[in-house]
């Protein structure tokens, strides 16, 4: 037996490269070592492709949940449940009396059609021809 910490001769180095030589080219050995490859990567692939379907079947059974639990409309109409009920309990609670509660509505709708109104006075002047534009293709003159 040798020990670890021994120097080889230049003839056990020739004999281990020649082993190892019939070893690389013994036909046996490649054909075995191609076989486990082989059958290594067919098992990945089998891995892969179970992972993939699982995968798959997931995102199918999901997107079929969406679309046949996907209630929009009692969502919405919560929604606005929710914003009526918000308004009503602001105004029982507003430090303000009914008749100025209504009034401060009255007064902020009122400015509200206003702004809405001069939005679209100013678009549609945008969107109209210039008066000064002339069969020229000129500005103002």
């Amino acid at each position: 037996m040798r020990s670890f910490g021994r120097g080889y001769t230049a003839k056990e180095w020739a004999r281990l490269a020649m082993k190892f030589g019939l070893i690389a080219t013994d036909a046996k050995v490649w054909s075995s070592v191609n076989r486990q490859l082989r059958q290594g990567a067919n098992d990945v692939n089998d891995v892969i492709r179970r992972k993939f379907d699982e995968t798959t079947g997931r995102l199918n059974s999901a997107r079929v949940e969406l679309r046949t639990h996907s209630d929009w409309l009692a969502r919405v109409t919560s929604l606005l449940a929710g914003v009526g009920i918000g308004m009503g309990v602001g105004m029982l609670l507003a430090p303000t009396s009914g008749d100025e509660m209504r009034a401060a509505l009255r007064d902020k709708l009122t400015d509200v059609k206003n702004n809405v109104g001069d939005i679209a006075a100013r678009a549609t002047r945008a969107a109209r021809p210039s008066a000064d534009f002339k069969s020229t293709g000129t500005i103002g003159d």
